[in-house]
């Protein structure tokens, strides 16, 4: 998956932190200036882990 800075994001505080998708929002739109929906967060994470889950 592209190292792009959603999946960072998602990386960085939900699967490492264990924190929720709105702290995920909260970083980028006051961070980056990005406003992300939560849906697409959520879609993302779940495209990463089945990534994780084919990998292992």
């Amino acid at each position: 998956m592209n190292r792009d800075l959603i999946t960072i994001a998602l990386q960085e505080f939900v699967l490492r932190d264990g924190k929720d998708l709105k702290e995920v929002q909260q970083y980028l739109r006051m961070k980056h200036g990005l406003d992300a929906d939560q849906l697409v967060l959520k879609r993302r994470l779940e495209k990463m882990r089945q990534t994780e889950k084919a990998v292992a």
